[in-house]
This record gives structure tokens, C-alpha cells and sequence, in this order.
């Protein structure tokens, strides 16, 4: 199963559109995975038709939920990855602003002071703040600190190679894409974080120290995005949460989630493990072919694709199929974890998820 979270482009459907055409239409125009789904409750008479659809029904807005947690903790996880960027570059300006040589110096400060001394500082005065900064530092552009500074904002940048440093038009056009850059990445920030630090260069400005400078406002501004020390990249809370949702949905139905394994065929799963996989596919993966009748058939075509390939291309391209092809969603340790949990409660206690609430 993968661990990281990722974006789930249908995380913001909306779960009733997709519940009413499943009332009015006939199964065989069904999403492929719920018709599967249906089939485990049916075919294996776990329950009725109508007790079917209502637990299919349910267990696709637990999925569906599940799926907006997945995509929220994607964008999470990003937002957190900007701000850790910014930082990263606020604080190596601050360093190189205090050991710039005098003139720099000086030329850094009269930046920051006409960026925000006497101004409302909004997101205006902050680009203007991040022009002046990127101007004062390229007006010594043969400056090691200047040279650190462009390397911070623009790490893959063809100054890394040292031919292009003694050209001053070559500094020019990168300093002026430094800007340009450190700009756009200062407006990717969520907008909660901009006022963030909006507020503390008001609260710098407005402190009675007259005497900051650039290295006291880049260092402010550090300050500001420091937060969230990490954040998981894991998916297993939350979709470990999802199965407590179906198996509670099971149980209010009359019947008992298990777990169900054979000596002959280890890769076997039990009903339930295999309803609560093709469930949240249909909600996060509808295009994955994971639980597809003719995964052999689609190997041999990988494989006879890979042989009419170029020798000298088939040792970097693999003929294995992706992994959303054939790693499952819900893992069973995953299941194993959520069944013992419920053994472990009183019975007739059973207490409504996070999941069903939303």
C-alpha cells in the first residue's frame, strides 16, 4: 500500500450526485468498482437488496470523506513545504544581509525602510520589500553574499556553473528572475500565512526599535512561517479510520466484519477486506484496474510491449505494472488493526466515526 498523500482529483464531488444516479440507474451502468462492491454483497448474500444498496450507499460517503482527508492532507503538506521554502530563503537573506560588506548594507536598509516605514505593509509593500532587497543585493552582484543569496532563491539555476559569473549581463537577467521568483513563491503561501506576516513586520515596525535593519525584517519574516515542525505523510490514520466507519456500518446492519485468509492462496481476502478496497477505489482510484479479472492478460501486454522496445531504452523502462495497479488501498494489517479494536469494546457501545459525521 503507498504511504504518502497525494491529491484526489474527485475529492470535491460531491457524494449525493453520484448516491442518486446509483437509485435511479441499473447496475450495470454503475462505476466499475461499486458494481463489485454490490456483487460481495449479493452474490455472497451478506445481505439483501435493499439492505445492500443502503450499506453500499453509506460505505461510499465514509469513502468519499476519506478521499477529501487524503486530498486535505496532500494540500497540507504542501502548504507546509512552501512556508519550510520560504523560510529557508528569509533566513539565509537575514545571514547574508549581516555580512555584507558596509555599502550593501546600507543599501539594504534604505530598501526595507522606503518598503515599509510609514505604510500599511500589505502585499504590496511586501513585493515592493522583496524588489528592494533583490535590487540592493544586485547592485553588487560580484558580492559573495549576493551570489549566496541568488543561489538561495534559485538553487538550479545555470549560475552554478562559474563561466556564467563573469558576465554582469548574465547577473542582471538573474537577479531580475530572482525577484520574479521569490515573488511568486511569497504569493503561493496560503493567504493565513501572508497575514501572518503582514502582522509581524507591523508589529517590527510599530515596536519603537528604529534602529532595524533588512537582516531584523528578513529574520521577521522567518519568524512568522516557523509552525508545524512536520506533517504526516502517512495515510494510514485515515484510512484506518474509514474501516472502523464500514465495519460500524456492517454491524448496525446485523452482520459481523472478519478477516478471512487461505493456505492455498495467501494473496486471498475476505469479504469485508475486499468490499472496504473497491469502495474507496471507486472514491480515490476509479481508474486503477487493481481488482480487474484480467490482471494476467494485462501483464503479458506490458510484457510484449517492453520486448518491442529498443534494447538500449528497455534497461531504464520496467515492465512491472504500475503500482496502483496492484498494490490495494487497504492493507490487511490495516483491517487486522480495525477488527481487533472492536473485539477489544463492550458490546451495543459502538460510537459514530468522525467520517459519518461529516
Amino acid at each position: 500500500m503507498r504511504t504518502r498523500a497525494r491529491a484526489v482529483p474527485f475529492a470535491r464531488t460531491r457524494p449525493e450526485s453520484l448516491t442518486r444516479d446509483m437509485a435511479v440507474l441499473p447496475v450495470a451502468e454503475w462505476p466499475k468498482h461499486l458494481r463489485l462492491a454490490r456483487s460481495i454483497l449479493i452474490d455472497k448474500r451478506v445481505f439483501d437488496e435493499e439492505k445492500a444498496r443502503a450499506v453500499l450507499v453509506a460505505s461510499y460517503c465514509a469513502a468519499h470523506a476519506c478521499a477529501q482527508a487524503i486530498n486535505q492532507r496532500s494540500r497540507d503538506i504542501a502548504d507546509f513545504a512552501q512556508r519550510l521554502k520560504l523560510r529557508k530563503i528569509f533566513k539565509r537573506i537575514a545571514k547574508c544581509a549581516r555580512r555584507s560588506p558596509a555599502p550593501l548594507r546600507r543599501l539594504l536598509d534604505r530598501g526595507v525602510g522606503c518598503a515599509i516605514h510609514d505604510r500599511v505593509v500589505d502585499a504590496e509593500s511586501i513585493e515592493a520589500l522583496i524588489q528592494a532587497l533583490i535590487a540592493a543585493f544586485a547592485s553588487f552582484p560580484k558580492e559573495a553574499p549576493a551570489l549566496t543569496v541568488l543561489r538561495a532563491i534559485a538553487p538550479l539555476s545555470s549560475l552554478l556553473e562559474d563561466a556564467n559569473i563573469e558576465s554582469p549581463n548574465c547577473l542582471d537577467a538573474y537577479f531580475a528572475e530572482a525577484s520574479v521568483l521569490l515573488q511568486q513563491e511569497y504569493s503561493a503561501l496560503r493567504a493565513i500565512d501572508q497575514r501572518t506576516i503582514e502582522n509581524a513586520l507591523t508589529a517590527l515596525r510599530d515596536s519603537g526599535n528604529a534602529e532595524f535593519d533588512a537582516a531584523d525584517v528578513c529574520e521577521s519574516i522567518a519568524r512568522a512561517l516557523d509552525g508545524d515542525k512536520g506533517i504526516s505523510l502517512a495515510l494510514h490514520d485515515l484510512i484506518t479510520e474509514y474501516v472502523a466507519v464500514l465495519a460500524e456500518i456492517w454491524l448496525q446492519n446485523g452482520v459481523k466484519p472478519a478477516r478471512a485468509a487461505r493456505s492455498s492462496n495467501p494473496s486471498y481476502r475476505g469479504k469485508f477486506h475486499r468490499f472496504a478496497d473497491l469502495v474507496l477505489t471507486a472514491a480515490v482510484e476509479p481508474w486503477s484496474k487493481r481488482h480487474d479479472v484480467d490482471n494476467h492478460e494485462l501483464l503479458a501486454t506490458l510484457r510484449k510491449a517492453h520486448a518491442r522496445l529498443p534494447s538500449d531504452i528497455r534497461k531504464f523502462v520496467s515492465c512491472a505494472p504500475r503500482r496502483r495497479d496492484v498494490e490495494w488501498l487497504v492493507s490487511d494489517d490495516l483491517v487486522k488493526t480495525v477488527l481487533t479494536r472492536f473485539k477489544k469494546r463492550p458490546p451495543k457501545h459502538h460510537t459514530r466515526s468522525s467520517f459519518i459525521q461529516r
